[in-house]
């Protein structure tokens, strides 16, 4: 047998020899997995029950429930310890520490009895690990003042050292002269996290209360992305925050942000916003009310955003959303479709050979394909397949679809109970009784069930998956019917196991990996019958994989507490994004058709919002501070506020008001900017529900009623209306009746025009 260290050698070009080198094995991936931390959390509160049943928040809308801010000290003075808010009801645990990571040493050590991370005493800045002071259970920090200076040619930041001013420093010119591109920094901890607020600042004059002579009166509250399912307090620091806004900072821009406006940390949107809130309060108590503060972000950043402004009026005063959602829960109503899609095509359609070609997949999925690009885990599914000799696996065709290329792995971090990347901030005890999703991060929300997991909100139960496929001709009338009896749903919570992706579950072997959870999955009984079967309509051999039925409280609760976007906000938002569509990339464009829509019908215009689209490289953020400046100073939308879109190099393709017109918002001519920049669609929307996109349980319709209507078009289905009772046997969405599970605006306490 070849040696470990030639199959090392070979490994790139002959994947094929790593058979038999188990170590090999064990390496394969290492780079998915975050940092080993120094410390981890040992132990938990003693009356902590993740299982303790709860029922669905049944409250008023967030929007409704104001923060009592006087209930803090602001502001903080160098040296204290910041507030936590309890407003939301007891605090979360565990909560691995990350003040370490941030540049700000140890967290304080608030209990004796082992609770959360150790802290050690320190000698000349290490630490002592005889020396144990206690634990942090909330990974507290005082706060502290620097300052940065900025590199020269660099977006980048360094600590001023005391003396002569570096080499590499740069400079600004300021009312005629010449001055250090110096911040002052304020860090410490509010609510639990990392915070950071940042000005420029004479280092020889120091800021002291609101005397600031260099700040514009302008608040830039940055807001960053991420997928997270709670339980950790995140990095922050100058650099995650201020390397993109080094032109704003010059301008003299203040710049505040918080670990706990990162979603890669959490999707608690409650949570971060009165974060948020707080934070502001205390820059406000520091330095004095901004003239405006504007947020700025992408992806989880761009959601905080939208539904902070819904959920906390008046503390974002206009949003710059970039590679924009309205928001994350309602994308988890087909993302969540994904796995199950890939599954179907990969393995139990796999005798379908159209299925091999990628773009055939995008045909019925809506969302953007490519036989060319392809996806990280191909490699390492490839390299399963040879570890387990080829018996169990399938090939994978060459290419991949959005699903795969930039959703896969994210089922199971939001939707697996049992499943954790980060599992190893946690000592094994800890870890054993915790549960890992989403669901159970905002199980205040959703609630807690008898069987000691969150509810879940996702539905596909009467979902006609490839419908609009089906209508168009792209499928014939069998491969619909063999699709819908075969993608089945999600288990249960309880019933899951712990995913196979090797190191990311703590598994050596690749001979076991399933990239799509299928073990996860509610598969067809027995196994799906052929193709030939439907293409024959006989119906009395189908059988079917059954659907899920989300939890019609937990949809309630996602709209009452604040996480689905609704649309009424009335600010200055400046929707911008690169176009990523064809690179298969998460950040599709027709997530900001969805957020127009629903701006459109909550307040009957969306004179409030611009969307522009370019090309990479070009970025037009710093132009959209210079059009919102304009707007915000004179309290009207100036000219230049318009749609738009630019090439790579940002020369101008088109600007106006008809830029974005096409079939998405019932116009009849397609406009200059959606021709360059095509927009893909859903799985959902593939399927009929609307592209607005917050629909999670649909009204359900007998087939018969369906048909009668015209459902599927000009395809004639009578004669499919047995096969239509079998795969179908709950009936068929219909999407025109809206969300079967949504709360009517007067339960949530919501008036005038939502």
């Amino acid at each position: 047998m070849l040696s470990c260290r030639i199959v090392l050698l070979w490994l790139i070009s002959f994947p094929f020899i790593l058979s038999g080198c188990s170590d090999i094995q064990s390496h394969l991936g290492r780079h998915l997995l975050p940092d080993t931390p120094e410390a981890v959390v040992e132990a938990l509160p003693p009356d902590y029950d993740p299982a303790r049943p709860r029922a669905p928040y049944k409250g008023p809308h967030a929007a409704l429930i104001q923060l009592d801010l006087d209930a803090f000290d602001f502001p903080l003075q160098p040296g204290d310890i910041g507030p936590v808010d309890t407003s939301l009801g007891p605090l979360q645990y565990p909560f691995s520490c990350h003040t370490e990571e941030s540049g700000l040493g140890q967290p304080v050590a608030d209990n004796q009895e082992g609770i959360g991370t150790p802290v050690y005493a320190e000698e000349n800045g290490i630490k002592n690990r005889q020396k144990l002071l206690g634990h942090s259970k909330d990974c507290l920090l005082p706060t502290r003042l620097d300052y940065f200076y900025k590199i020269k040619a660099q977006d980048d930041f360094r600590i001023l050292p005391e003396g002569d001013y570096p080499a590499d420093m740069d400079w600004l010119e300021r009312d005629g002269r010449r001055i250090p591109f110096v911040l002052r920094v304020e860090r410490g901890t509010i609510n639990r996290f990392v915070y950071v607020l940042a000005m420029l600042a004479d280092p020889d004059a120091p800021v002291t209360g609101t005397d600031s002579p260099y700040w514009n009166k302008k608040l830039i509250y940055h807001f960053k992305g991420g997928v997270g399912i709670g339980k950790r307090q995140g990095k922050m620091s100058l650099g995650r925050v201020g390397s993109r806004l080094t032109a704003q900072l010059a301008q003299g821009y203040a710049l505040a942000g918080s670990s706990g406006n990162v979603t890669s940390n959490h999707y608690n949107m409650w949570l971060a916003a009165n974060t948020a809130e707080m934070v502001k309060a205390q820059f406000v108590a520091r330095y004095g009310r901004p003239d405006y503060t504007v947020g700025i972000g992408g992806s989880g950043g761009a959601v905080q955003q939208y539904l902070i402004a819904q959920n906390k009026p008046g503390l974002l005063n206009a949003l710059i959303p970039q590679y924009s959602y309205p928001d994350m829960i309602t994308q988890s109503i087909w993302a969540l479709d994904c796995e199950l899609f890939e599954y179907y095509f990969d393995v139990t359609a796999r005798d379908n050979k159209r299925w091999r070609r990628q773009e055939n997949r995008g045909l019925v999925m809506g969302v953007s394909a490519s036989s060319e690009v392809e996806h990280e885990f191909k490699k390492y599914y490839r390299w399963a397949r040879i570890a387990g000799f080829g018996l169990k696996l399938p090939g994978l065709p060459k290419g991949a679809t959005e699903c795969s290329k930039s959703w896969r792995g994210l089922a199971p971090l939001t939707n697996n109970p049992r499943y954790s990347h980060r599992v190893h901030y946690y000592a094994p005890v800890v870890a054993a009784k915790e549960r890992f999703s989403h669901w159970h991060d905002l199980a205040h929300v959703y609630g807690v069930n008898e069987s000691g997991y969150a509810n879940r909100t996702h539905d596909n139960t009467g979902v006609q998956y490839g419908l609009e496929a089906l209508k168009r001709a792209d499928i014939s009338v069998a491969e619909f019917f063999h699709l819908n009896a075969n993608i089945g749903s999600w288990k249960a919570p309880a019933d899951m196991a712990q995913e196979k992706l090797w190191v990311l579950t703590g598994d050596d072997s690749l001979a076991g990996v399933s990239i799509w959870s299928d073990h996860n999955m509610r598969k067809t009984p027995g196994s799906p019958v052929p193709l030939w079967v439907f293409e024959r309509n006989r119906a009395d051999m189908v059988k079917v994989a059954p659907r899920s039925r989300g939890n019609p409280d937990a949809i309630a609760a996602a709209y009452r507490s604040g996480h689905v976007f609704l649309g009424n906000i009335d600010i200055p938002v400046i929707d911008l994004r690169h176009y990523l569509d064809p690179e298969l990339d998460m950040h599709h464009s027709y997530a900001s058709q969805s957020v127009w829509l629903r701006i459109k019908a909550a307040r009957g215009h969306t004179g409030n919002m611009l969307i522009w689209q370019s090309s990479k490289p070009f970025n037009p953020s710093d132009l959209a501070f210079e059009v919102l400046d304009e707007w915000l100073k004179t309290g009207a939308r100036p000219a230049r506020a318009v749609d738009a879109c630019w090439t790579d190099r940002g020369a101008l393709i088109a600007e106006g008001e008809e830029v974005w017109n096409g079939p998405w918002r019932g116009d009849a001519d397609t406009g200059a900017c959606l021709q360059h920049y095509p927009a893909y669609r859903s799985p959902r929307n593939m399927a009929g529900a609307p592209l607005s996109g917050e629909l999670f349980q649909c009204e359900l319709i007998p087939v018969e009623l369906a048909v009668s209507r015209g459902v599927y078009g000009e395809r004639d289905m009578r004669p499919h209306m047995l096969m239509l009772k079998v795969v179908f046997p709950d009936g068929v969405c219909d999407f025109e009746r809206g969300d079967a599970a949504r709360p009517d605006n007067r339960e949530m306490g919501l008036t005038g025009v939502l």
